[in-house]
C-alpha cells in the first residue's frame, strides 16, 4: 500500500513538471490576461469576435483565447520575423472580423508574456524593427516582459487598433 502512495506522489510530480516545461499558463499570466483582454464592449462597431476555421482550431482553441504551447510554437515565427517561441511563456489572442466576414482576421490582438527579461529584450527589439516598417497596420506597447502587438490587415482600420491600444495601454499602466 505504502509502494502505490509513492508511486503516485511521483507520478504526479512528474505530471506537474512537465507541464510547468511546456509553458503551461501561470497563475499570475492569467490575471494578466484577464486585465488585458478585449472585452466584448472593446470590439470596434462593425465587427466580431471572429469565428475560428476547424482547420485553425488546433492553435485558437476558441476567440478570444489563450494559446497553448504548440500554438505558440506553431505561431511565433508567424508573427514577426525571427520570432522565437522559446522566449514566449504565455499568449492571448483575439481576432476581431468585420460582420460581414465572421471567418476574417481584420483586427487581431497579441498579448506575449516573455520568460524573463532576457528573453523580453531580445523579442521585442525584433518586434520594434518589425514595427518600423509596419506602422500604417500594427499598434506595438511593451512594458517589462510583456507585449501588446495589435494588427490591421487593412490600413484603412488602423483607426480601430490605434483606439484599442490606448485602452489597453491605459490598462497596463
Amino acid at each position: 500500500m505504502r509502494i502505490n502512495n509513492v508511486a503516485i506522489v511521483i507520478y504526479l510530480s512528474v505530471i506537474m513538471a512537465l507541464g510547468m516545461a511546456m509553458g503551461m499558463v501561470y497563475s499570475d499570466d492569467n490575471s494578466l490576461f484577464s486585465t488585458l483582454a478585449i472585452a466584448p464592449e472593446d470590439v470596434p462597431q462593425g465587427f466580431i469576435f471572429g469565428k475560428i476555421p476547424n482547420f485553425a482550431k488546433k492553435v485558437f482553441t476558441g476567440n478570444p483565447c489563450i494559446v497553448n504551447s504548440d500554438g505558440i510554437r506553431f505561431l511565433a515565427s508567424k508573427l514577426y520575423p525571427e520570432g522565437n517561441a522559446a522566449n514566449i511563456k504565455g499568449m492571448y489572442v483575439a481576432i476581431m472580423a468585420s460582420e460581414s466576414r465572421p471567418y476574417g482576421d481584420d483586427l487581431v490582438y497579441y498579448l506575449l508574456v516573455f520568460k524573463d527579461s532576457k528573453a523580453a529584450s531580445v523579442e521585442i527589439k525584433k518586434l520594434q524593427d518589425y514595427y518600423q516598417y509596419n506602422k500604417d497596420r500594427i499598434v506595438l506597447i511593451t512594458k517589462d516582459n510583456i507585449a501588446l502587438l495589435l494588427f490591421a490587415d487593412d490600413v484603412d482600420n488602423y483607426k480601430y487598433i490605434a483606439e484599442l491600444g490606448q485602452k489597453l495601454q491605459e490598462r497596463l499602466n
